[in-house]
């Protein structure tokens, strides 16, 4: 099929279309129309990898047969390779971070930390050695919190330290949506009704951009939606309800309302911690030993109020 030239102009067009059109878009455009070109670029990775490996097939066949192989196809293996490297990404090959910078997204937002002790960041930063989220462009700068004991293995989630406690509002805001209906699952099934399982998305008052707070503990919401929460009043507990390997926080600052907008339309912004011991922006990241994944990023702790004056 890759022989007759119109079929391979078209495929050429079309990956060099993707390659240079939707790239541009990403890194010249940003917000929304940067963020849907960066799932189609994911998306059409599938394809370029189909075309990469049919494309390389059929040079080798005019290769052993000694025809003359067109610069046409020439390009578009070239193409074809470009458009197939975000394949590699869904199997920890080669990741990047959504080119979003840091210094010139805005607004960024300042937060407490949503609970009232110490907190290890399972992931965080941002980079994506020590933030996987930052491949996702409504998470970009996302967290996730744990407390110890954590990444224990066990099926009970007792046996995790962040399992049950008590989740304050990170910011004084409105309540846009909020949910706890979804059971909290046994560590390590993938079985969940939804990615974010019970959840409270709020609408700051300083940014008038929003924070998703998600994976919290069934039953255990204490506000509704339209409800306005000062900073630090108690909204939950930590759970382990929808797309989740073990009980922790999630937490990403993002600028559309995530109760109306997909996520795949959806911009992540800067997030950073005050009135913490440890860095604003800290980092995580996982260390593998004998088997088992590790957590080792930043402890963060809240200040007390001496400290904080």
């Amino acid at each position: 099929m890759l022989q007759k030239l119109p079929i391979k102009s078209i495929a050429l067009a079309l990956h060099f279309i993707v390659v240079i059109v939707c790239w541009g878009a990403v890194y010249l455009f940003g917000g929304v129309i940067g963020v849907i070109s960066w799932w189609v670029i994911q998306g059409f990775s599938f394809i370029g990898m189909v075309t990469f490996v049919a494309t390389t097939v059929c040079i080798l066949v005019h290769f052993s047969r000694h025809r003359k192989i067109k610069t046409s196809l020439f390009l578009l293996l070239i193409f074809a390779l470009l458009a197939a490297w975000p394949f590699g990404w869904f199997f920890g090959i080669w990741q990047m971070a959504y080119p979003a910078d840091i210094q010139t997204t805005t607004p960024a937002a300042a937060i407490r930390l949503p609970i009232n002790q110490p907190a290890l960041v399972g992931w965080g930063g941002n980079r994506v050695e020590t933030n996987y989220h930052a491949m996702a462009p409504n998470q970009r700068w996302a967290y996730d919190l744990l407390v110890p004991p954590a990444a224990t293995k066990s099926t009970r989630l007792e046996d995790y330290g962040i399992y049950g406690v008590e989740v304050v509002a990170p910011a004084s805001g409105t309540v846009v949506s909020a949910y706890d209906g979804e059971a909290d699952m046994e560590p390590g099934t993938d079985d969940f009704e939804s990615l974010a399982g019970n959840h409270v998305y709020l609408r700051m008052d300083d940014t008038g951009t929003y924070l998703v707070i998600a994976h919290l503990k069934q039953g255990s919401i204490l506000v509704k939606e339209g409800q306005h929460v000062e900073e630090g009043a108690p909204i939950g507990q930590a759970g382990n309800s929808g797309s989740t390997s073990e009980p922790h926080i999630h937490i990403h600052h993002q600028r559309q309302d995530p109760s109306k907008t997909s996520m795949f339309l959806s911009e992540g912004l800067p997030l950073y911690f005050r009135d913490i011991d440890g860095p604003s922006m800290p980092e995580g990241g996982i260390h593998v030993e004998d088997g088992m994944q590790k957590p080792i990023g930043d402890i963060i702790a809240p200040l007390d109020k001496q400290e904080k004056q």
